[in-house]
């Protein structure tokens, strides 16, 4: 007799930044629902980072022409846009770049902290055609999901007068496929095999993004299940509250380090957001990380 427990995952590629799962057996019409699910979730609800803003001196609007410099305005912001980034632990910052004499400035040019990192280092930005140009200004880079055109942009961030706002795609899935074929279970050919691909900018892995995108499918499971039952979205039971935190099985360090802080439970930690938790000494981004993921199986997360 078939149960839930029966589905196993087979890996049938991973490489680079395309990823292929196969997901089965499934009973029969849950590879079309789950596949159509997970496809959409993918392409539109993934978080990633993108270029939002554009400061260059000297620059009024984005038509315009710098001299000493080959591409004009538009086809900088273009070249900006394809820029493949990632960030730990802060959700916004600024790129800086300041580029003089005749030659070429490229991704790898721009100043950043070490909480960014560039995935795409070769990409051409600009093109400096005189020994007396001179290039300089800001990128303004955010973490955010789905695509925002360079209006909503605008509204959402509180840009100096001289920043020209970008669109920005956020999205680190670039292609995002399913199949379904049949499978057996036992002496029935009844059955689904849900097969997804997945591909990526590289700024994260397939295998990265479909945990993500099973996360957010749980994550509504939950919140429909507690409405049902009677409880708000965002209710967490006393059992939950009181849990102690060296049973989310925390690294020796991250562990250490809270409760020294006098984070004893899980009710206790999610009262923290991840920059308060960063502003402990001894505090890193490793340690956040495990930490989001262990309140993550919970269904939990640090405070915003």
């Amino acid at each position: 007799m078939w149960k839930l427990e029966e589905v196993s995952l087979e890996v049938l590629k991973e490489e680079g930044n395309y990823g292929e799962f196969k997901f089965a057996p499934l009973e029969s019409g849950f590879g079309l629902t789950l596949g159509t699910a997970i496809r959409r979730i993918l392409l539109s609800s993934i978080v990633g980072v993108a270029p939002v803003g554009i400061y260059i001196d000297g620059v009024i609007h984005e038509f315009s022409t710098i001299e000493g410099v080959v591409e004009d305005v538009e086809q900088i912001i273009l070249n900006v846009k394809k820029l493949i980034l990632s960030m730990e632990a802060i959700d916004k910052t600024i790129l800086r770049f300041e580029k003089t004499g005749e030659g070429e400035l490229k991704a790898s040019d721009l100043i950043h902290t070490s909480e960014v990192t560039i995935h795409n280092p070769d990409l051409h930005i600009a093109t400096i055609s005189s020994s007396k140009g001179r290039l300089s200004g800001e990128i303004y880079i955010r973490r955010g999901k789905g695509y925002l055109l360079e209006d909503a942009v605008e509204k959402l961030e509180d840009f100096p007068q001289t920043v020209i706002p970008i669109d920005a795609n956020f999205s680190p899935v670039v292609k995002a496929t399913f199949r379904v074929e049949p499978t057996r279970f036992e002496e029935s050919v009844d059955f689904d095999a849900l097969i997804v691909g997945v591909q990526t900018k590289g700024n994260k892995s397939p295998r990265q993004c479909l945990i993500e995108t099973i996360n957010v499918l749980l994550d509504y499971s939950n919140a429909f299940n507690k409405l049902l039952n009677g409880s708000k979205v965002g209710d967490i039971s006393d059992d939950v509250k009181n849990m102690k935190i060296e049973e989310l099985n925390l690294p020796e360090r991250a562990y250490n380090v809270l409760v020294k802080n006098n984070i004893n439970t899980v009710g206790d930690l999610i009262k923290y957001s991840a920059k308060d938790l960063l502003d402990l000494d001894k505090f890193g981004t490793a340690s956040l990380k495990s930490v989001e993921e262990a309140l993550s199986k919970l269904g939990l997360k640090l405070k915003e």
